[in-house]
């Protein structure tokens, strides 16, 4: 609501707050203006339509409260609101390095410009969308890259290597995991077939019923921990290369949805920007794209010849993937 204007009706006091009466916000003055009966007039569901004089106090003339109105009716503070749409992919991605909070978008009325803000107080967070945007470009870039087959096999067979051997101890933390579930469920089969065959009551069959199913679902949390299972890793990093050789082109023709989803494949936590030294941190890469582009740097300080040996010496011991480098 336009406060300034709605003072020039002198129903607003720009004299300071006495110590004593009743305090009334900003807010609960432009309820008044909305609400005929402050007008006094009445408007209910049971007079079917009917607006009515009513007997109570006015608070304001109905010319003031239709004035006011008008007023509250321009209510647009300077720019709008958008809804999820092409031209701001990054709302609710990028956050602020302050706060953390996510930079929402607005389209600015006097230069029909987008931005990105801060809602946070004090934060003073706000940059044109156009600007982010070649930042991101630029950000995406490290991680748009192209190898031959030769190399993408060799970086395969590494990545396998290397995944499966970080992975050694959560294998076979599964596996110990998995047999204790078996064991729990031939209890209850155990337990049950007892029971058919009657050599325990219903009171114990319940009971015990009770203890396994319980054990049973601590145990299955404790196995979702460590995730599923995948075979075929090769699979996945083959979907990582065509992603990787096209990520900026993809982005830059996708959706909205299409935008998000790809960013939040490539950054998981999202991306901070820091207004104050004008510069962006990426707390979290997926690990794909980040090995691909550690390689990259790798081959642009070395001989590709020397670079390839390193790769495929331990590509030699490769064993079987266990889980996806990517989301499917």
């Amino acid at each position: 609501m336009d406060i300034v204007r709605l003072r020039s009706f002198k129903v607003i006091s720009t004299s300071p707050p006495s110590t004593q009466g009743l305090k009334i916000t900003n807010q609960r003055i432009s309820a008044f203006f909305r609400n005929p009966f402050y007008c006094g007039l009445m408007v209910h569901t049971a007079l079917e339509g009917q607006v009515i004089e009513g007997n109570h106090e006015k608070m304001i003339s109905k010319e003031l409260f239709l004035e006011a109105n008008d007023v509250l009716s321009e209510n647009k503070q300077g720019y709008r609101t958008n809804p999820e749409n092409d031209e701001i992919p990054l709302k609710r991605f990028y956050k602020c390095d302050e706060c953390g909070q996510f930079l929402r978008a607005y389209k600015a009325y006097k230069n029909q410009k987008y931005y990105y803000k801060c809602n946070t107080k004090g934060c003073n967070c706000n940059m044109r969308a156009d600007t982010l945007h070649e930042r991101f470009a630029q950000t995406l870039s490290e991680y748009c890259l192209e190898f031959d087959d030769a190399m993408q096999y060799l970086i395969k067979e590494q990545m396998i290597v290397e995944y499966n051997k970080s992975n050694e101890q959560k294998e076979e933390n599964i596996q110990n995991i998995e047999k204790q579930l078996t064991e729990v469920d031939k209890k209850l089969e155990r337990l049950e077939e007892r029971y058919v065959l009657e050599e325990i009551t219903k009171d114990m069959f319940d009971k015990f019923k009770a203890k396994f199913i319980d054990e049973k679902k601590d145990i299955e949390k404790e196995r979702a921990k460590f995730g599923n299972r995948v075979s075929n890793l090769d699979l996945y990093i083959d979907a990582a290369f065509r992603t990787s050789s096209k990520l900026a082109p993809e982005w830059a023709s996708a959706d909205y949805n299409d935008r998000q989803e790809l960013q939040y494949m490539v950054f998981p936590d999202g991306i901070y920007y820091n207004r104050k030294k004008d510069e962006c941190r990426t707390p979290k890469v997926n690990v794909a794209f980040r090995y691909f582009a550690r390689l990259e740097r790798l081959s642009g300080e070395k001989e590709k010849r020397e670079l390839q040996f390193e790769l495929h010496v331990p590509s030699l011991v490769a064993c079987t993937g266990v889980e996806p480098v990517i989301p499917p």
